[in-house]
């Protein structure tokens, strides 16, 4: 029986998208380079703020090969728009009211905008067991060890967890922890790609998730 549900945020549970690439650019804008657009920056999420601007460095004329710099300047533009262009995906909210077991969060993003979101949320209402960001642990996803720390934390199986996401290192991270995955089509990661990288199945909205879970139980 499926008794925990951990959830990717980015992607999955809010449409964060916009507030990435509001900033991003604000960044290119800042060292003279053109804005980039929105479906590349987008194919850049996932992995965390520091990877996204390594790529954003490669991009620029003039690389400055500080990406501690770039993470202030971007931070700096990223604090004050997140919360405002951040959006909960549709079917979100009624699923959670629904859902009468452990919840928890894995994200590669900063764990301080991982809790402001959620306790500035409709989010904030149920109990997250567990909120993990991408700088919580000295690892991050793939590595199941984020996902070890969540299963101790609530004391849950293995075979009791699903993990929802909508990137690669959400469909990675399951298996490296040999748990089950289910991706989310409506985010940012190619649904073909997560198939391929392993997901048990696929939805394309929140009303589809309680017949998967069923399916697993």
């Amino acid at each position: 029986m499926i008794n925990l549900l951990i959830f990717d945020l980015d992607g999955t549970l809010f449409h964060t998208a916009p507030g990435i690439v509001n900033a991003f650019n604000k960044l290119m804008a800042d060292h003279g380079e053109p804005a980039v657009d929105s479906e590349t920056i987008i194919s850049y999420i996932g992995d965390g703020i520091k990877e996204l601007l390594v790529k954003l460095d490669s991009r620029l004329m003039h690389p400055t090969n500080n990406i501690a710099q770039l993470e202030a300047q971007f931070h700096n533009y990223y604090s004050n728009c997140y919360l405002k262009e951040s959006f909960l995906y549709p079917g979100v909210l009624d699923f959670l009211k629904s859902w009468p077991h452990e919840l928890a969060i894995v994200s590669n993003k900063s764990e301080h905008y991982v809790r402001e979101l959620v306790s500035k949320s409709e989010l904030n209402q149920f109990n997250w067991r567990k909120i993990l960001g991408g700088n919580s642990l000295p690892v991050k996803k793939p590595n199941p060890q984020v996902i070890h720390e969540v299963l101790s934390e609530t004391n849950t199986e293995l075979k009791n967890c699903l993990m929802i996401g909508d990137g690669l290192p959400d469909m990675l991270v399951a298996r490296n922890a040999d748990i089950r995955s289910v991706a989310v089509s409506f985010g940012y990661g190619p649904i073909s790609q997560l198939i391929q990288c392993g997901a048990h199945a696929t939805i394309a909205h929140y009303k589809e998730l309680p017949k998967v879970i069923r399916a697993f139980s």
